[in-house]
């Protein structure tokens, strides 16, 4: 008798905690396009960043960290969607040194990397532009084929939110986008790209990275 008093006391116990002591006073609310949460408003954004543990329930939805300690940018993710959110007052730098990188899911801090993608991004403007039309979207992996979203961050914001282009390979050489555009026809999809190729003195350090598996 005494010992099921005892699981049933435990028990009572666990509840009060599951339910008190995990209840958020000041859980994130959304207005609109824009989420209030700790003081702060956070608006949509864009970026390449990995989703780590939730540190935040709303109703319906939840707040996930990229693991960012200054909690500048959050992501939120409901049951259909998700999206990065980043602190309204804070102002990303969009130039500067370029400190992060991000190419499809992956991210890189490597200094020899950044600086890079730095000179390709500024040599890019002088060289010359050739023309991508495929039925094949860039991002279709095939022979010869293999190109990501390439974002950056300039001077150490944690999130690289600046887009770039595509970066990868087109017909076998390393090539970055300059722009992307779909044409619509007879119920399909012409898919056209401006892109430069990359000069051989960048291309080894991108292999080191950027790992091409076609």
């Amino acid at each position: 008798m005494k010992k099921i008093k005892f699981i049933l006391l435990g028990t009572i116990i666990f509840i009060f905690f599951k339910i008190f002591l995990g209840y958020e006073k000041n859980p994130p609310e959304i207005f609109g396009d824009t989420i209030r949460w700790k003081g702060s408003t956070y608006i949509i954004s864009q970026g390449g960043h990995k989703e780590g543990k939730r540190i935040a329930k709303g109703d319906g939805f939840s707040l996930f960290s990229v693991g960012d300690p200054t909690e500048t940018f959050v992501v939120y993710r409901s049951f259909l969607d998700n999206a990065l959110y980043a602190k309204e007052d804070f102002k990303i730098p969009t130039e500067g040194q370029i400190t992060k990188v991000s190419w499809g899911y992956e991210l890189f801090t490597a200094k020899d990397l950044c600086d890079t993608i730095s000179k390709v991004l500024e040599e890019s403007k002088n060289l010359e532009i050739n023309r991508y039309e495929s039925e094949d979207p860039l991002f279709r992996l095939k022979p010869g084929l293999m190109m990501r979203t390439l974002y950056v961050a300039y001077e150490d914001t944690y999130v690289p939110t600046k887009y770039k282009g595509e970066i990868g390979v087109i017909n076998g050489k390393w090539a970055i986008t300059t722009g992307i555009e779909e044409e619509i026809s007879e119920n399909k999809v012409l898919y056209k790209a401006n892109y430069i190729l990359i000069p051989e003195n960048y291309i080894n350090v991108l292999k080191d990275y950027f790992k091409i598996g076609v």
